[in-house]
């Protein structure tokens, strides 16, 4: 669910004011989960602080970070396409967070009720919509460009997770992206030069 880069051609205020005013506060420790793979999606939730992770193993038994969810950002499973409503990753936070959580029912009911059906499917298509552009980036974009748009996107990242975590979410090893961040460091164009 994070990623989206339809955030600015889509208008979610409706969604993030609702959870806002009837969601729960709840605090994550990093490494504690909101919602396990496999686990039946019952909540979603609206990050207030932190960051999150979309995760899962793959064929090598290696954790792989597909997707972040940030301050602002939705978190959870939404787009569980399987007939028992299962999460396919792992969402899990990358250091102390807080997310405003709402039952997934509340919150389908309320873009139904409220917003009407063509909303929801607009929203699910954003979501969509999402995830592909962050697939099409991974299989053609360079690390380098990928780590450029993160920074851009979110300029703080470097503090908030680990460097190994945002190796993951490039798709590099934690040397490969020390190297790449050391070389994007010593162009003066760059704009990570600062950071």
């Amino acid at each position: 669910m994070a990623d989206l880069k339809t955030y600015d051609i889509f208008d979610i205020s409706p969604l993030r004011d609702f959870i806002m005013s009837h969601g729960q506060k709840q605090s994550f420790r990093r490494k504690e989960c909101l919602v396990a793979q496999g686990a039946p999606v019952t909540k979603i939730g609206l990050v207030t602080s932190g960051a999150f992770s979309f995760s899962r193993s793959d064929y090598k038994g290696d954790h792989q970070i597909l997707s972040l969810a940030l301050t602002g950002e939705f978190v959870g499973a939404y787009v569980s396409a399987n007939p028992n409503n299962r999460s396919y990753y792992d969402v899990t936070a990358l250091c102390g967070s807080e997310v405003a959580l709402i039952d997934l029912d509340d919150f389908t009911g309320y873009m139904d009720r409220e917003l009407g059906i063509e909303y929801r499917l607009d929203f699910t298509k954003a979501i969509a919509v999402g995830f592909l552009l962050r697939a099409i980036s991974y299989r053609c974009d360079s690390p380098e460009e990928r780590y450029l748009e993160l920074l851009n996107r979110l300029p703080g990242i470097n503090k908030m997770i680990s460097m190994t975590a945002i190796a993951s979410y490039l798709g590099v090893t934690r040397e490969t992206f020390s190297r790449m961040r050391r070389k994007l460091c010593l162009t003066p164009t760059s704009k990570t030069s600062r950071n």
